[in-house]
């Protein structure tokens, strides 16, 4: 998720700094002396253009033999300055920074202070991560604590998204890519300008920004999330920024980004999960949709997860429905019109023959005909955040969600089948689920995992698929479905099955130790020894 700021039309945001402020940084320092490069007015302008735009590579190229020319150069140092950050060296940031404004003085422009002060916060709030570079140098991961475990699976998402959109964009862009995992979402806040009360509203749980990528731990979360194509989503963005010289706006950003997210691990125009299908089919019956104005200017903006939900499986569809028409050769050229300088409905215009408007019908016309279906019984479910100071217990089941069964009688039986099963009378539990199940139906994740718990032990391996069929659908990010179903698979001896089944489960709670341990034996067993050392060096790190 990207948040943006406009220029002719809704762009990325320009570094850390309001879209009023710009105008004072691209301007020459005032009051500074004049330099060799006086003459060339545009020079700093165009500096800071192209950092904003995320060419680091490009600054770095141009800026380095004029530094060495006129090292003492006030705009040039602050250009410095900013590359640094863009860099993710904060430290070299804070260091420049604060010697042009100690040269400075009073001259300072607000700007400048407000940009190293909030350079400073970044550097503070992350300074004691640890780093891990990739063997090639590409990646530079910052985590902490036990953060640790999660970057060699974060380097294989990497690793397969960079490959595949350097194929489906035909470019790769230059340079080392920095990611950071933040272990709370109060870091995310401190060093974005979201606040923790947004990122909790919109459940933005990670952000492209400031040509890095920005994501949370799963930790931070009471049941985990889709954290890998989380990742892969973000560094889309980063391909887009950098590919289209931040010229995309939002909608499209998040469009081909969600669009683009699982194509680490699979094809493309992946289907939207149901419970985004089942929303976005109820929003277009209703005609309640988001509008691309409303998605402006960050989706993290929207008043709630459910309307941040609708915009997301808007725009995966918009973009599927582009892709359906001219490939991945009419999204590419339409990046290229973007950056030409065309505006939207030109550009659209050039590519698909229709401009904005023109989409947003045709779109919406496609969608009244794809046959999208509602799912009975669905519960549209939100992310947990952790509370400061909750423990964190991986391998603990969390709390019973009784507020997602609506009738009483459901209720009563989960509920005494909770407490059964807690007092180890698994066949008296079972008996209770299946009667909730007989009113309530199969597609309420409590309530299929309570039964299946208890049919694992006692042994009724055979029966857990078929019960976690539907919640495994319709829940595909609920983690006690996949650990379940692992463990019942591995019992039936169908360890492809169960070694994917666990695989999903780390991708969403990569702390639980279970599914490493189970893993160790299935890969060994599947001839899959790379992937062995890994669950039994991360179930290590775990100790």
């Amino acid at each position: 998720m990207m948040s943006t700021t406009p220029k002719t039309s809704p762009r990325l945001s320009l570094g850390l700094l309001h879209f009023a402020m710009v105008a004072a940084l691209l301007a020459p320092v005032v009051g500074a002396p004049a330099t060799a490069h006086a003459a060339d007015d545009a020079l700093i302008p165009r500096l800071h253009g192209m950092l904003s735009d995320w060419q680091t590579p490009r600054v770095r190229a141009l800026l380095t033999p004029l530094l060495a020319e006129d090292p003492d150069d006030i705009d040039l140092r602050f250009v410095e300055g900013r590359l640094l950050f863009f860099e993710g060296r904060y430290a070299d940031a804070l260091k420049v920074l604060d010697a042009v404004l100690a040269e400075l003085g009073d001259r300072t422009p607000p700007v400048m202070r407000q940009f190293r002060d909030e350079v400073a916060t970044t550097h503070d709030t992350l300074k004691s991560f640890d780093e891990f570079v990739s063997p090639d140098g590409r990646f530079r991961i910052r985590y902490t604590g036990r953060d640790k475990l999660v970057v060699p699976f974060a380097l294989e998402v990497l690793q397969k998204t960079d490959a595949v959109l350097a194929e489906d964009f035909a470019w790769r862009p230059e340079g080392q890519v920095v990611v950071e995992i933040y272990p709370e979402i109060r870091f995310l806040a401190a060093v974005s300008p979201l606040t923790e009360e947004e990122i909790e509203t919109s459940g933005t749980i990670a952000l492209c920004k400031y040509n890095r990528l920005m994501f949370t731990s799963p930790r931070a979360l009471v049941r985990g999330y889709g954290w890998r194509d989380t990742l892969a989503h973000e560094f889309v963005h980063y391909y887009l920024t950098r590919k289209s010289e931040n010229t995309v706006p939002i909608w499209l950003h998040e469009g081909i980004a969600k669009f683009q997210e699982s194509r680490w691990r699979t094809a493309p125009g992946e289907s939207l999960d149901p419970p985004q299908e089942d929303l976005l089919a109820r929003s277009l019956k209703a005609d309640k949709l988001i509008t691309f104005d409303q998605m402006h200017p960050s989706m993290a903006k929207l008043p709630s997860q459910e309307a941040a939900g609708l915009a997301f499986a808007q725009v995966h569809t918009v973009i599927d429905f582009l892709h359906d028409r001219s490939g991945y050769e009419g999204i590419n050229r339409l990046i290229a019109e973007l950056r030409g300088g065309k505006q939207m409905d030109a550009a659209l215009r050039a590519v698909y023959g229709f401009d904005l408007d023109g989409l947003w019908r045709v779109w919406k016309r496609a969608m009244a005909g794809a046959g999208l279906k509602t799912y009975p019984g669905l519960v549209q479910r939100s992310l947990e955040f952790r509370r400061p100071g909750d423990p964190e217990d991986p391998a603990a089941e969390p709390e019973p969600e009784y507020a997602t069964i609506e009738e009483k009688k459901v209720k009563d039986h989960a509920h005494l089948g909770e407490l059964l099963r807690a007092r180890s009378r698994f066949e008296a539990a079972l008996i209770q689920y299946r009667k909730a199940m007989i009113i309530g139906g199969d597609a309420n994740p409590m309530i299929q995992n309570g039964a299946a718990s208890a049919m694992l032990e006692l042994g009724k391996f055979a029966d857990v698929p078929a019960t976690l069929q539907r919640v495994s659908t319709y829940y595909p990010g609920f983690v006690n479905t996949h650990l379940n179903l692992g463990e019942a698979l591995m019992k039936l001896g169908r360890d492809a099955e169960a070694a994917a089944a666990f695989d999903l489960a780390v991708g969403i709670n990569p702390f639980h130790p279970r599914p490493h341990q189970a893993l160790i034996d299935l890969y060994t067993r599947l001839g899959r020894t790379d992937e062995a050392a890994r669950a039994r060096k991360t179930l290590e790190l775990m100790q």
